[in-house]
């Protein structure tokens, strides 16, 4: 239940001058919008070969001096992923659980753990079974 309002609040955080899933929201809006039953939508692969990781952006701002985008990510059992953030990132584990290395350090999150990914760093993910995350970046729509 509180990882629905944490995903609920921050989803309706960026209700102004946003593109929710594909759909354009008006720019003037200033409606509250929400997505429901995000942890059961379709999310796309990520094409890296070998590794069974998949994300989808959900909304994001508008705005090009502070852009913010909120999605999906999921991975599976399989080689790990190895990402490099050109953005500050947080994630919210929902499902599951995932490991997260910066290369010093290794952590396992679980559900409800926040984690922070500083712009610059190199973050390797992996499980051993499957993990769900929310993640929510200062960059525009993938």
């Amino acid at each position: 239940m509180k990882i629905r309002v944490i995903m609920t609040l921050c989803l309706t955080a960026v209700a102004a001058n946003v593109q929710a899933h594909g759909v354009k929201v008006p720019s003037d809006s200033k409606s509250l919008q929400i997505f429901k039953d995000v942890p059961s939508m379709q999310i796309a692969s990520m094409n890296e070969p070998g590794v069974n990781a998949y994300f989808e952006d959900i909304v994001g701002s508008a705005d090009p001096n502070a852009p913010i985008a909120c999605g999906i990510f999921k991975i599976e059992k399989g080689n790990p992923l190895v990402y490099t953030y050109d953005y500050d990132d947080s994630k919210v584990i929902l499902d599951g659980h995932i490991y997260f290395s910066d290369g010093n350090q290794k952590v396992k999150g679980e559900v409800g753990d926040v984690l922070f990914f500083p712009k610059g760093s190199t973050i390797t993910f992996s499980t051993d079974d499957s993990g769900l995350a929310y993640a929510c970046g200062q960059r525009k729509l993938f």
